[in-house]
């Protein structure tokens, strides 16, 4: 006679604001265990210059930075972008398959330093 309590709908997919789903990467260790101390960069067969990018946004505003480099695939692809920022408490704060014209300003907005 129990009732669930839970209220939505589970999904794979990054979405900003939502917590970041858990995945494996294709090392074999946990998403959760590659994020950094800070804002964390997964990048899955991201284009060429993209993570790069997004470190030289963040070293210019001085935000601590990590990128985790990784293929598409093994389900990862489930996650629907291959850019995806995560946020030091484990929440999405921004996805897409290609970084934005302005990564500076992005990581601007995403740290309040606009």
């Amino acid at each position: 006679g129990a009732a669930c309590s839970a209220h939505g709908a589970h999904s794979f997919e990054a979405r900003a604001g939502h917590h970041l789903p858990p995945q494996h990467l294709s090392s074999g260790r946990h998403v959760f265990e590659a994020l950094g101390r800070g804002f964390t960069l997964l990048a899955f067969d991201a284009p060429e210059g993209a993570a790069a990018a997004f470190e030289h946004a963040a070293t210019a505003r001085g935000v601590p930075f990590t990128a985790v480099e990784d293929s598409c695939d093994g389900g990862r692809e489930a996650y629907g972008a291959r850019l995806i920022l995560v946020r030091p408490d484990q929440f999405v704060a921004w996805c897409g398959d290609a970084a934005p014209d302005d990564v500076e300003a992005l990581i601007g907005k995403v740290v309040a330093r606009g």
